[in-house]
């Protein structure tokens, strides 16, 4: 199979590696990634003037394995919209992988991730895709940490490819850190959690006396009733069991689409 794999860390992360190496075994991998920081940028473009920079590194290997990879100046959107629509274009992947994340992203964080982002713009190509993401890890993740989640994906990546989705919708998958691939206790198909991992700013005051104000992120707290709710995923990732949650960049409301025909348009 042809898989590209896209990751906003750079070449040489564990995340990356961990992934196109044990995909590489069996598969013809490509890896691009970005140089510099690309974290909580959604589906933003470098528009206005700013060129998008690339490179391609010929000595890239893995495993003794040479391995097609890029670098790019840019933001995510704007990288796997030129790996699909340019760079690959005669030789459109099966499957596109955004991830490994350093980071998950189960209720309204996927409206600011870039690993999302960068999915969704693969949706928007109709090639099929999937967002993989496992828990944070400040400065990243030691390889062996990252094995399990790699040998999920490596053992399921065709069902991924195969799966019979709408031509708008992809796959986001939130794999648990666990120490060995027996730990997992299953896969849940679930919707996204009503989470509420949104930015607040605090005020601060430099040397000079001038306010500025500093993003954070707010403690990740689940609906009130996640513990009982059936589809609740943060409740079952918690308990070691691997997330898949199918998206769509539609973000029609249909219900309030019918409402407002029946009510307004008539």
């Amino acid at each position: 199979m042809n898989i590209l794999i896209a990751n906003v860390r750079n070449l040489e992360s564990a995340e990356l590696k961990v992934l196109a190496g044990e995909l590489a075994k069996k598969h013809s991998v490509t890896v691009c990634s970005l140089e510099g920081s690309s974290r909580q940028k959604g589906n933003a473009f470098s528009y206005s003037g700013f060129p998008t920079k690339f490179k391609q590194i010929s000595n890239y290997t893995l495993n003794g394995t040479r391995i097609p990879a890029y670098k790019f100046q840019g933001t995510p959107a704007d990288m796997i919209s030129i790996m699909l629509g340019n760079i690959m274009r005669h030789r459109k992947p099966q499957l596109v992988i955004c991830g490994i994340s350093n980071g998950i992203s189960l209720g309204t964080d996927v409206f600011c991730s870039s690993n999302i982002g960068m999915a969704m713009q693969a949706a928007f190509s109709n090639v099929p895709c999937i967002a993989v993401g496992v828990p944070m890890q400040m400065g990243g993740h030691k390889e062996a940490d990252l094995l399990p989640a790699a040998q999920f994906i490596a053992k399921n990546i065709d069902k991924f490819a195969k799966a019979k989705l709408p031509t708008d919708t992809f796959l986001n998958i939130t794999i648990p850190l666990v120490k060995k691939y027996e730990d997992f206790q299953g896969v849940g198909i679930s919707s996204m959690d009503n989470l509420t991992k949104m930015t607040r700013y605090v005020e601060k005051e430099d040397c000079k006396g001038n306010k500025y104000y500093w993003a954070q992120l707010v403690e990740r707290k689940t609906a009130d009733n996640a513990a009982e709710a059936p589809t609740a995923g943060m409740a079952y990732f918690k308990k070691n069991y691997i997330i898949m949650a199918p998206l769509t960049y539609n973000c029609t409301d249909m219900t309030s689409l019918e409402m407002l025909q029946k009510e307004i348009a008539e």
